[in-house]
């Protein structure tokens, strides 16, 4: 009789401490969704590229790694906003590749969004800013 009440205990615990351990997992730097707040910058990463890639910001010649985004698939990330105001760019580079893809120099402010297309050829990437 005793070892029921055990499993039953167990059994009643289990769903509640396995919705815990869910919320506390998360990403740095990854938006929830498509909506940027008008105190950062979002960064939308479309990679059309069948190698995996790291993100990076270049500013002022410091770089500072984002993430990844796998191949064939999107992210979103959100930046600091004094970014804009600096020189700022953005660069992909494939993981078990060569080369990169490069956004260009770029201007943005608060609000933003910036689309960073990664082609499936590298040099044929592109930024946009909506």
């Amino acid at each position: 009789m005793k070892n029921l009440r055990i499993i039953a205990v167990v059994l009643a615990i289990a769903p509640i401490a396995a919705g815990a351990g869910l919320t506390a997992c998360g990403r740095t730097n990854e938006a929830g969704g498509e909506v940027v707040p008008a105190s950062a910058v979002g960064l939308d990463v479309k990679n059309q590229n069948f190698l995996d890639v790291d993100v990076f910001t270049i500013v002022d010649g410091l770089s500072t790694r984002l993430g990844t985004v796998t191949g064939n698939s999107s992210r979103h990330f959100l930046l600091d906003p004094s970014i804009g105001a600096r020189d700022f760019h953005l660069i992909a580079v494939p993981i078990g590749g060569s080369g990169r893809a490069s956004s260009g120099s770029l201007a943005v402010g608060a609000g933003q969004t910036i689309v960073f297309t990664v082609g499936a050829v590298l040099q044929n990437s592109t930024a946009v800013i909506r």
